[in-house]
């Protein structure tokens, strides 16, 4: 077969190409022509589109129900929106701003724009609270340019809402306590503290209570053997037997007297038995000094054969003297006694101690009412006064107990800056204990039906807080599917629960969860589709 006489002959050693090689040659080339196939698609797709981004019901799949009945505005089908064809549904009268409630649209002065068939009467005790809560404390505000409130949400269909997540609760009435915190600890009501010591120093001769015996006013604690009580007893037994001496003296002066007798001796008569009667008194008031229940009258009143018996178990009540002997009890004894019902809670003496006045032997304290010492911080004394009711739970307690402000501090604590405040508390339970810790509420306001709304209900879009409302005809068939912005004013706020001072009525229908999607609709006008 003859040659091309064009074919350059292969030089001798070099391979010509092979199948391998032009495999290789091709694969490289692959990537350009994909890059230039995607570039001439979107190419095509922006001359189709006219370069537009698709809204997010697109994006998420949720297909409009018709490609020239959908507004991506408001995500609901144009020929329903009431928001773009406001002859559908269309806006009450607007009132404006309400100075005296600080909203917009307020229900406690225009009833009719609550969502009720008809428009509720309004209660005067829900003008009162709001009055009152405005009065107290200043709350927050919300400015009167804001427009938020004539925004409608609205959604094509109940299940759309549902499956959105949108859950209700009802506006309810419950009990707000308004309070301002501060820490505090109880304390004994230091008016009913006793710290007892003896009224003369001796040797302690025997005790008859210990730490947690209840005692009641005049129970003897123990009885101390002092030598000053001895001789003050001794001296007002010979103080008696002189007068008894210088009142006969007397009596038989005077009996003789005019028959001869010089009028002196019945004058120098009269003044010697005054003098007895003094020394009698002075001994007397010694003892009393130190606490016997003795008197001049009945000194002198008691029968002779009987009166150092008598002496003898001065201030020492029968139920124990009973016990005690004549021949082998001392005439020294005084006793320590409680000056008030009350309970002993401290004890420092023993049997055959050597004390003195300063040495405190017992206290004796009436827990039936405490001290609350709290701390409240500088910025809230002016909420402070005498009376006002304050709730305190102890540490490791699981109920509140409750008194009332007694005492308010002149000055500022230099470290702490805190007001001292104090309270008193009743204990006739004696569950309170001296240096128990807590927390108090000092209360500012009290409201048993103060109107409420669960704390997922309120939001707050910069300029103002606002809640949705349910439309009133939302459950009928055929009606619009719709909640209302409605501006509020927020009060107290619990765990639970806000307090609304204005802008919403109590049985209106709020949404408690699910209020995140309605809230981006009310931002979706600013952003546009997509």
């Amino acid at each position: 077969m003859p040659r091309d006489s064009n074919a350059q002959p292969a030089q001798a050693g070099e391979p010509g190409p092979t199948a391998t090689t032009v495999v290789r040659r091709i694969v490289r080339l692959v990537p350009t022509a994909l890059v230039l196939t995607a570039l001439a698609g979107l190419g095509y797709w922006g001359h189709t589109t006219g370069w537009s981004m698709p809204g997010f019901s697109e994006l998420s799949g949720e297909q409009p129900p018709g490609k020239d009945d959908w507004c991506a505005e408001h995500s609901v089908p144009e020929s329903i929106c009431i928001a773009c064809n406001a002859e559908l549904m269309p806006k009450p009268a607007l009132h404006g701003w309400c100075e005296k409630h600080g909203v917009q649209e307020c229900p406690l002065e225009h009833p009719e724009v609550a969502q009720f068939d008809k428009p509720p009467k309004i209660e005067p005790r829900d003008l009162e609270r709001a009055e009152r809560a405005l009065t107290l404390r200043r709350r927050q505000e919300n400015n009167p340019a804001c427009k938020l409130h004539l925004r409608r949400i609205q959604f094509a269909t109940k299940e759309d809402a549902d499956k959105a997540g949108v859950d209700i609760g009802l506006v309810d009435r419950r009990k707000i306590v308004e309070a301002i915190p501060a820490s505090g600890e109880i304390t004994y009501d230091q008016t009913r503290v006793a710290r007892l010591s003896t009224r003369a120093a001796g040797t302690v001769w025997r005790v008859y209570r210990n730490i947690g015996d209840e005692v009641r006013k005049g129970d003897v604690l123990a009885l101390i053997e002092a030598s000053e009580v001895g001789r003050h007893k001794s001296e007002l037994l010979a103080a008696v037997t002189d007068f008894d001496l210088k009142k006969i003296q007397r009596d038989q002066t005077r009996t003789v007297a005019g028959r001869g007798v010089p009028e002196r001796l019945l004058q120098e008569a009269e003044a010697s038995l005054s003098a007895a009667t003094i020394r009698v008194q002075r001994e007397v008031q010694a003892l009393v000094n130190l606490g016997f229940p003795i008197s001049a009258k009945s000194v002198l009143g008691a029968k002779r054969d009987t009166l150092a018996r008598d002496l003898l178990f001065l201030g020492i009540p029968s139920n124990i003297s009973r016990y005690l002997e004549v021949e082998h009890t001392t005439s020294n004894l005084i006793p320590v006694r409680a000056p008030a019902d009350g309970v002993v809670v401290a004890r420092d003496v023993v049997s055959g101690e050597v004390v003195d006045t300063k040495k405190v032997l017992f206290s004796v304290v009436d827990t039936s009412r405490m001290w609350l010492m709290l701390n409240v911080a500088m910025e809230n004394a002016r909420f402070l006064k005498t009376g006002r009711k304050v709730l305190f739970r102890p540490d490791g307690s699981d109920r509140d107990v409750d008194g009332a402000i007694s005492w308010i501090s002149t000055k500022v604590d230099p470290h702490t800056r805190t007001v001292k405040v104090r309270v008193e508390l009743p204990n006739p339970d004696g569950a309170l204990r001296d240096e128990t810790f807590g927390e108090g509420k000092i209360v500012l306001r009290e409201e048993p039906g103060a109107i409420v709304v669960p704390n997922d209900a309120v939001h707050t879009e910069g300029c103002c807080q606002v809640v949705f409302v349910r439309d009133k005809d939302y459950l009928k068939d055929g009606s619009y599917k719709v909640f209302h912005t409605r501006v509020v004013r927020p009060g107290v706020r619990t765990p639970t629960h806000t307090e609304i001072i204005a802008g919403v009525l109590p049985w209106e229908v709020v949404v408690t969860k699910g209020g995140d999607v309605l809230r981006a609709e009310l931002l979706k006008g600013n952003l546009g589709p997509g």
